[in-house]
């Protein structure tokens, strides 16, 4: 499937939302607090697209892949630093030991 770029009108408008830490004409990068509030909510049962469109990134405008994606990826991130920070907690167990 093609990508679709986004035109200098809607740059121009994502570029001012708060979510918002840059966007290009395929990419858009996302503000860490953004991020972090957009976790928090999700993982309190909010729906991810209500959480976009809340901040004013309508997944009609952005696409509903792009709001799944964000989703899918943060919380692979998040997982894989939860155990980043439970192997280094036990590697400290065992050092104390």
């Amino acid at each position: 499937m093609p990508r679709v770029a986004f035109t200098a009108k809607t740059r121009k408008y994502l570029g001012t939302l708060d979510a918002v830490e840059s966007v290009t004409q395929y990419r858009i990068c996302y503000s860490k607090e953004f991020r972090d509030d957009c976790m928090r909510r999700y993982a309190e049962g909010g729906s991810p697209a209500a959480i976009f469109r809340e901040a004013g990134l309508d997944p009609k405008i952005i696409g509903y892949k792009r709001v799944e994606r964000c989703i899918a990826r943060w919380k692979a991130e998040d997982a894989a630093k939860a155990e980043q920070e439970q192997g280094d907690a036990e590697k400290n167990d065992d050092a104390e030991e």
